[in-house]
């Protein structure tokens, strides 16, 4: 039998392999509710620009997703399932550089965790310190960072495109700008409460071993480089 057969045979004696779905492909769909449109809330506040970060986060326009810490080792590194289109930080403040480094803290009020999360307060958004929210070009899902914890998860969005979130004190908003046949636009609305996306939050804030540095015997830890 001739090498090439004989290969050929094996490789069709070979149990065929499924194909593992991309992560964001895999998790779950979410209990979204049509809402009333209601006047935006006040801003959100944003962090002290004196406040000490120990943790950097880059990112980059194709996606790629780089967190430091304030030695310069390596805490995680991946990629989004698409571009950046539009970026959070914390409880809904928006982000006017995402390719900027930014500085986020080593220790969140997630990493308490149920226990410490604020479930019958009437403003959930004060747990949400040390998030990073991504709204990538394809707008169906947002890709939610714990740099703390070097995890993330993605929370699968309804609507088409033209999104945009608001984080209101109980629930997470997502609006959609909708152009009308006739002309004109019209806006559509969907909520998901918080304490509806407990089991993300809990997993978010337990801290990831497989995402610690990682390195050689000679250099334990990988340093931060020029690139991704």
């Amino acid at each position: 039998m001739r090498l090439g057969t004989l290969l050929l045979t094996a490789a069709l004696a070979l149990p065929a392999q499924t194909p593992r779905p991309l992560p964001w492909m895999a998790a779950p769909p979410l209990p979204w509710k049509t809402a009333e449109l209601t006047p935006l809330p006040v801003p959100p506040r944003a962090l002290p620009t004196q406040t000490y970060f120990a943790l950097t986060l880059h990112l980059s326009k194709d996606g790629a997703l780089r967190i430091t810490d304030d030695a310069g080792l390596v805490r995680l590194r991946t990629g989004l399932p698409g571009r950046p289109l539009k970026v959070w930080r914390d409880w809904g403040i928006p982000v006017a550089d995402p390719y900027a480094p930014l500085g986020f803290p080593g220790r969140t009020p997630l990493m308490r965790g149920i226990g410490g999360l604020p479930v019958g307060a009437p403003d959930f958004r004060p747990a949400l310190e040390g998030l990073f929210w991504v709204l990538d070009d394809d707008e169906k899902r947002i890709t939610l960072i714990h740099p703390a914890a070097s995890r993330l998860v993605y929370l699968p969005l309804p609507g088409e495109s033209g999104l945009d979130l608001v984080f209101r004190p109980d629930r997470l908003e997502v609006r959609e700008l909708r152009s009308l046949a006739g002309g004109g636009q019209d806006t559509v609305c969907w909520s998901i409460p918080w304490l509806a996306l407990l089991p993300q939050f809990i997993h978010l804030g337990q801290e990831n071993p497989n995402n610690r540095p990682s390195g050689t015997a000679m250099v334990p830890y990988p340093k931060e480089s020029a690139g991704f």
